[in-house]
């Protein structure tokens, strides 16, 4: 089983290899919007959480994919790698922890960050959740990251698929490193978001895809997730 979801865990790191998150570059027409774009993207992928399977006897999940965006930038689509760890607490409450590193170009960015995820609704139901999750973006040359999410969804199924559908909203806080007039200094901002999600459960392993969606700032997620014990 090890071997399998490593099959899926090793292209998402090594598919994200070639991004780069410095805030200018010789193609941007519009540097200044260029750089707060990738700021504000790079705070909406941060946002992902785990999805945690409600009332499962498995207490751990392992989920791991990448994010793409939806709309191609002035240099292409950008791809992050996602590795995430929830653990099950009690029935209705979770706890979610990010914690990799990975090398993009000049770069090797390290994602730190943890959360809760409760679940509630009418009596042996749970089918709604608030995740609330804070994750710090660092060890880039041209900026920090701290991004704060609360996320409100509710869960069901259709045809076997189960669904998380929602709403959130991401609050960010960038500080750059390098001196450049087009460059913000100092950036704090609010992404509210439109979440879906859609999970299949196997018996080895589960596939999933979900988006996040604004109306010029929208990612797209795949993972692959393994429960344990």
């Amino acid at each position: 089983m090890k071997k399998i979801f490593l099959v899926f865990a090793i292209p998402s790191i090594i598919f994200c290899q070639n991004f780069d998150f410095n805030l200018y570059s010789n193609k941007c027409q519009n540097c200044e919007s260029f750089s707060k774009t990738r700021i504000k993207l790079s705070s909406l992928w941060l946002s992902e959480s785990p999805i945690m399977r409600l009332n499962s006897k498995n207490r751990i999940v392992l989920q791991t994919g990448f994010a793409s965006t939806m709309t191609k930038l002035e240099d292409g689509y950008l791809n992050y790698p996602n590795l995430d760890l929830g653990i099950s607490v009690t029935n209705n409450l979770a706890m979610t922890i990010k914690i990799f590193g990975f090398n993009a170009n000049n770069d090797s960015p390290q994602v730190i960050g943890a959360g809760l995820q409760y679940a509630y609704g009418p009596k042996d139901s749970l089918n709604w959740i608030t995740a609330i999750q804070r994750v710090d973006l660092k060890a880039l040359n041209h900026f920090r990251l701290s991004s704060i999410t609360i996320d409100i969804r509710k869960y069901f199924i259709w045809k076997s698929i189960h669904y998380r559908a929602g709403f959130g909203s991401n609050f960010f806080k960038q500080y750059a490193y390098i001196n450049e007039s087009f460059i913000p200094q100092k950036m704090e901002g609010q992404i509210n978001y439109f979440g879906i999600d859609a999970l299949s459960y196997y018996s080895i392993f589960n596939i999933g895809i979900g988006a996040k969606i604004h109306p010029k700032k929208s990612i797209i997620t795949v993972f692959v997730q393994k429960e344990i014990y």
